[in-house]
């Protein structure tokens, strides 16, 4: 099965950088432009194929808007998919800090702390992108590799911390109606 290039299907050429205004209005045209209903009273086949071009288009559109899954995608096409299963970071210090990070989350208490984290990962994820960015360009796939893995790490962190920080909203809520 082969990949479906979805910077092609955006007509953005095939970078880490994207320019995310560019995005959001190219996005719009392609569901205008091959939205289902446009060939509603068409044969079978040419709905089939309408609704499948609009689910890759939605598809595309989740992908190239996400970091992680932008880099891991740049990776398929260059032939060095990343399969969860089979690797995982080699990078001890980087271990290390995860580790210390989750320490950090674990004792957090306040919001404040909580934001702090969240935006300390979130400059890290950012910073990786920038990694990610010169191995791709430089073709070091299996630098980019461990480098999409990292941003993994991270951006599975961030989600935990905004987890955390959600659920102490609820919380701070639910004391105020009592």
């Amino acid at each position: 099965m082969s990949t479906i290039n979805y910077f092609e299907l955006f007509g953005l050429p095939p970078a880490f950088e994207l320019d995310a205004e560019v995005l959001q209005p190219r996005y719009r045209e392609l569901q205008r432009q091959f939205h289902p209903d446009r060939v509603a009273a068409a044969p079978a086949d040419v709905q089939r194929a309408a609704v499948q071009k609009a689910a890759d288009i939605n598809t595309a559109f989740t992908t190239l808007k996400d970091p992680v899954l932008r880099a891991r995608h740049l990776l398929a096409l260059a032939g060095h998919p990343i399969h969860n299963e089979s690797a995982t970071v080699s990078d001890t210090d980087f271990l290390m800090a995860q580790m210390d990070l989750r320490e950090q989350l674990d004792e957090a208490e306040g919001a404040g702390e909580l934001a702090g984290l969240r935006e300390e990962a979130e400059e890290w994820l950012e910073s990786l992108g920038r990694e990610f960015a010169i191995d791709q360009r430089e073709a070091d796939w299996a630098e980019a590799a461990d480098t999409v893995r990292k941003m993994q790490f991270m951006a599975r962190f961030i989600a935990e911390v905004k987890a955390r920080e959600a659920r102490l909203d609820d919380d701070e809520f639910d004391e105020e109606m009592d």
